[in-house]
């Protein structure tokens, strides 16, 4: 079988998968395709001037067969010289203590006893023995799952973990030619009867359809892992792109108290890179956690920054904020909005005011009247409204609306307008010199405001706070 050898070597020159004076540690259970990968590499241990050793865990789910197989993994490391690092793990005591998936924990106990293992040998590289087998039933289960468009479609080649670089040689080679070459080898390996158990999904896959598939094509699975290799990559540029355009988007706010980006900046880059940088912007927004994008999130979080029109929020996890205010879209803490009360009145003059909520406001006569942009103009009457004054909410407020027979709690309209309650009380209003409430920025006007100018000799000028805002 000089063939296999052979074409398992190029595969790990053409990926780089391992350097000269590397220590490389495969991940053994006994199986024919580890036992497989283990004899490749010790074979080849000098010319690829690597240091092999291997490591085994058992999870202690089969009692003295499990032992067993731990016992054949040590002597087959000893009469081929290779340094084995072995451990037993309770994972029944544990799903019994803790609950838990049996795949799910077995993993997790796993691959920590082997990042310890590593940085304690000072191992660089950690082999297992996936192939291309594994790469089409991966596909396949992502598939079915709806989650192949989100995640790195199928198993990666290599990956960083902790305390070095997970590879797998085999990735490209099928199941079949593993089997052939362990024969033809004449290897003794270990059968784990749970992967002919019908109970899991991948293993139906693996013995009763994946045989249909090659009925069709002998090398679907071959097919499938250079497709996946190929699609791979392509995710890698948009990743790398998604991440360059994101970091020139997002912003820290001048006061540092929250995170900013606008909307039609988002909007105007391609459908591909605005996919990809939603979960690159919950990495960014939750730097010490780890936040899964679901899809009903990603679509919320697309519906907001699909416009740039009213004032929009959205409760993102861990008492988060997304607010957008036409253009400029905010992340916040719920503790950071509930902090940023302003008890200050402001008289709206004719000059611009202040930003406010993400506004900024004037009042001019109708002869004043001038071009100026994205604003919004409310005509009003009489006079003796004057100053227009914004503050924030009082208990007790209410808004006459068209259409409507008795005013209207405040409190009550921003509630149906689904305003998150830590930023009701600090909304502003601007409101008459009488403390009559014309405006509640972003949402609703009163009756006493309208946008036709037979209505009104002043105007009340509302514009959302931009880069692009006049000055």
């Amino acid at each position: 079988m000089r063939g296999f050898p052979q074409q398992v070597l190029a595969f790990i020159k053409k990926k780089r998968l391992l350097r000269a004076g590397d220590r490389v540690c495969v991940a053994c259970s006994g199986g024919a395709d580890s036992i497989a990968l283990l004899h490749v590499l010790k074979q080849h241990e000098q010319t690829l001037d690597i240091q092999l050793s291997a490591v085994h865990v058992d999870h202690m789910l089969r009692g003295e067969e499990s032992a067993a197989d731990r016992l054949f993994v040590e002597e087959v490391c000893r009469k081929w010289g290779v340094p084995c690092y072995s451990t037993a793990i309770p994972v029944p005591d544990l799903l019994k203590a803790e609950g838990g998936n049996r795949q799910a924990v077995s993993r997790k106990v796993r691959y920590q006893y082997f990042t310890e293992v590593m940085k304690r040998e000072r191992i660089q590289k950690l082999a297992t023995a996936h192939h291309a087998d594994d790469q089409l039933e991966s596909l396949l289960m992502t598939g079915l799952r709806g989650t192949l468009q989100t995640g790195s479609f199928g198993i990666p080649v290599s990956r960083p973990i902790e305390g070095g670089q997970l590879v797998r040689p085999f990735l490209t080679v099928s199941r079949l030619a593993i089997e052939n070459y362990v024969a033809a080898s004449d290897l003794a390996f270990r059968q784990d009867p749970s992967n002919f158990s019908a109970a899991y999904t991948r293993n139906r896959l693996r013995l009763q359809v994946i045989p249909l598939l090659k009925e069709e094509n002998p090398e679907a699975a071959v097919q499938a892992a250079l497709l996946a290799e190929s699609v791979q990559q392509d995710q890698q540029y948009l990743e790398e792109a998604a991440g360059q355009r994101l970091a020139e988007l997002v912003s820290k706010s001048k006061s540092g108290n929250h995170i900013e980006m606008s909307a039609q900046a988002f909007r105007q880059c391609p459908a591909a890179l605005q996919k990809r940088m939603l979960p690159l912007l919950l990495s960014y927004l939750y730097p010490k956690k780890h936040v899964n994008l679901t899809v009903q999130l990603a679509e919320q979080m697309q519906e907001i920054l699909r416009c740039s029109s009213g004032t929009v929020f959205l409760h993102l996890p861990h008492d988060l904020l997304m607010i957008r205010e036409y253009d400029d879209v905010r992340f916040l803490s719920a503790d950071r909005a509930e902090q940023a009360s302003d008890d200050r009145e402001i008289i709206i003059g004719s000059d611009w005011s202040e930003p406010v909520a993400g506004y900024r406001f004037k009042v001019v006569s109708a002869a004043e009247k001038a071009e100026m942009g994205d604003v919004a103009i409310w005509y009003f009457s009489p006079e003796e409204r004057l100053p227009l004054i914004i503050r924030k909410r009082k208990n007790g407020d209410r808004i006459q609306l068209a259409g409507m027979d008795r005013p209207k709690k405040v409190a009550r309209l921003m509630i149906d307008e689904k305003v998150p309650l830590v930023l009701r009380e600090n909304w502003p209003l601007i409101v008459t010199k009488e403390d009559e409430v014309l405006l509640i920025p972003g949402f609703r006007a009163s009756k006493h405001l309208t946008e036709s100018p037979a209505h009104g000799d002043w105007l009340l000028i509302t514009q959302p706070v931009t880069g692009q805002a006049e000055k």
